[in-house]
């Protein structure tokens, strides 16, 4: 049986507003933090990507990389993560196909104006994982710059308390206290857990 593997097709929201000089920079340095381009990530249709990543940490992958965007205030991105096995490899993502290519692809069309949707072969699962992500998308969806990048350093960063993150970003720790309860970071950061434990189960038992 093939690996299982997550590929998450997005795209980037309002980029109109911004020169693309400016947000195309920002987003590959993004997608960067997880791979190579062309193997694990790829830009296609301007203002379009597909990245490869773990089955386990696609969801914590995907917050991080919404956090990173959101740190420029005119932009957003939405996001389909597609759970399944990889049964072709190509020298681009964009060349792979698979379940989690074809889940990923049908998640992302299906999305309209949600920003986050999780899809496996499993539909009871993918119920649960849409409550959970519309409950979710309330907060982040509401991020400011300001949060965002409070939340994108604690999240890539967990064993940093809130002082010394307060030291890197040169501000107060009662602000970044504020910005993470304001940011839902501890319900978030549940969210990305049981994904992650729900996930390792799930790929467990479909090996």
């Amino acid at each position: 049986m093939n690996k299982m593997v997550a590929i998450i097709t997005g795209d980037i929201v309002s980029s109109r507003t911004l020169k693309p000089a400016v947000w195309l920079k920002h987003l590959k340095e993004g997608l960067q933090m997880f791979g190579n381009s062309p193997l694990n990530w790829e830009l296609y249709r301007g203002d379009s990507f597909q990245l490869k990543t773990t089955a386990e940490d696609a969801l914590l992958h995907a917050v991080l990389l919404k956090t990173w965007i959101k740190q420029l205030k005119e932009i957003d991105v939405r996001l389909s993560i597609g759970i399944g096995e990889q049964t072709f490899e190509g020298t681009k993502i964009t060349e792979g196909n698979g379940t989690a290519f074809e889940l990923s692809g049908e998640g992302f069309d299906a999305l309209d104006k949600k920003n986050l949707t999780i899809n496996t072969a499993n539909k009871s699962l993918n119920d649960t994982f849409r409550v959970m992500t519309d409950l979710a998308l309330l907060i982040m969806d509401k991020w400011t710059d300001k949060s965002a990048e409070i939340i994108f350093l604690k999240l890539k960063n967990p064993e940093l308390n809130q002082t010394q993150i307060a030291e890197k970003l040169n501000k107060k720790q009662s602000t970044i206290s504020e910005a993470l309860k304001r940011g839902g970071f501890d319900e978030i950061d549940q969210f990305i857990n049981y994904y992650n434990q729900t996930m390792k189960q799930y790929v467990a038992t479909s090996s």
